[in-house]
């Protein structure tokens, strides 16, 4: 027994010893194996609001933080695992009323083992105030003049005021919704759908708030005035353009004018003003004059329309004929002869109908080409040479049959003869 205490009392310093180097080892050998990280989350994390009071909203009026950002102690093996689900950051906005506060981020991290060593930012200021609903109205602006003669109505809108939502600070700011609208040289209604913004009572926009409707349907009636009447100009034709001719267009600039006079004399005017009548009488190319407007004395044409200017488009009737014409052979070799079948080919021509009248069928040639052919039949596409101006519209067979024939060689004794 003697001896055992006295072992046990001479070993028991290198005991104590053992165990109290024993955890160290075991930490040593576990961070060599799972080495610890102390680094920032890579990933911001959004602040969530909490308990904001009915009635209540946040007023971005101030830069405030809306992440924050965790720098975290954990094991290798726990960090390489860390998402942004397992992070939380909050701030709990209860019984708060309208002010700027500076308010604590409240965190946690549900990754263990792991420890939060820093939060970034650890409180953020912002503002709340009391959200409102109110009508302001719209006000929209008419630009312009309407054309000479034309007056502008009272505008008419849909709807007349909009619905503001937003902080009360803001919010009883605005005075009007407004709009923009051009009547310059209308004359007939304007009208459409027109975007809206809200202005303060210095014009100026007004941030933080939303507004309903943000596009009016506006219309301003444009009628023109009594002693303006608008009306299209007739054009008077005195003539017969020449035989085989025809007008294919009559043109006018400006199609219409205004006349100004008294009300009741323009109420008694047709609908229309005639020009005085222009002579195309045997007239075989295009016209154009600056006619004189036949109206009354009594009314007068607006400065700046008492021009007028008139194009009549005159051109050609296009007709067709037909006509036989014998072909004609080019290219056939002296030792040869050539019977063509048939021996006239129908050519349909088409044009004005004044070449048409005058023309003769020896005007139109029909060439068949022969050059470098054999003895033997041959089918031949003929060459149609017609007078300028006129088109071949069809051939009459498309080909024709060509027999070339060798002549016989004369013998000694029919040339001594």
């Amino acid at each position: 027994m003697k001896a055992a205490l006295s072992w046990l009392a001479s070993n028991l310093p290198l005991m104590i010893l053992a165990l109290v180097l024993a955890p160290f080892v075991w930490l040593v050998a576990v961070e060599e194996e799972d080495p610890t990280i102390e680094e920032q989350f890579p990933q911001p994390v959004p602040i969530r609001l909490s308990g904001l009071p009915e009635g209540m909203v946040v007023v971005d009026d101030v830069e405030r933080a809306e992440y924050v950002q965790f720098t975290v102690r954990a094991p290798q093996s726990v960090w390489d695992s860390l998402e942004v689900d397992d992070f939380s950051a909050s701030i709990n906005l209860a019984g708060l009323g309208p002010g700027t506060y500076e308010a604590f981020v409240q965190w946690t991290l549900d990754k263990q083992p792991s420890r939060v060593l820093e939060v970034e930012p650890q409180s953020v200021t912002l503002s709340l105030d009391r959200q409102v609903e109110r009508a302001v109205p719209i006000h929209v602006q008419v630009a312009g003049k309407p054309a000479l003669g034309y007056l502008r109505r009272a505008l008419i809108l849909e709807p007349s005021e909009v619905t503001v939502i937003g902080p009360s600070t803001y919010a009883t700011r605005a005075v009007e919704a407004t709009a923009s609208i051009s009547v310059q040289d209308a004359s007939t209604d304007v009208e459409g759908r027109f975007p809206l913004q809200l202005r303060d009572s210095e014009g100026k926009s007004i941030p933080h708030v939303t507004f309903t409707p943000e596009v009016v349907t506006a219309r301003v009636p444009i009628e023109q005035s009594s002693y303006y009447r608008s009306l299209p100009i007739r054009v008077v034709l005195e003539g017969q353009v020449a035989v085989g001719y025809r007008v294919t267009d009559i043109t006018v600039e400006p199609p219409t004018i205004t006349l100004f006079g008294a009300p009741d004399i323009l109420d008694a005017l047709p609908g229309f003003i005639e020009t005085q009548p222009i002579n195309v009488d045997g007239v075989q190319e295009d016209v154009i004059e600056r006619p004189v407007l036949n109206k009354s004395p009594d009314v007068m044409v607006v400065p700046g329309q008492e021009l007028v200017r008139v194009e009549v488009s005159i051109e050609a009737i296009q007709s067709s004929l037909t006509v036989n014409v014998a072909p004609g052979i080019q290219g056939l070799e002296p030792s040869f002869t050539a019977t063509v079948s048939p021996d006239t080919v129908e050519v349909i021509l088409s044009g004005p109908l004044p070449r048409l009248e005058t023309l003769e069928a020896e005007h139109v040639r029909i060439i068949l080409e022969l050059f470098g052919l054999p003895a033997g039949i041959h089918q031949i596409e003929p060459l149609i040479v017609a007078p300028e101006g006129l088109t071949v519209q069809s051939v009459n067979p498309a080909t024709a049959q060509v027999e070339i024939v060798a002549l016989p060689t004369p013998t000694p004794t029919e040339q001594d003869q």
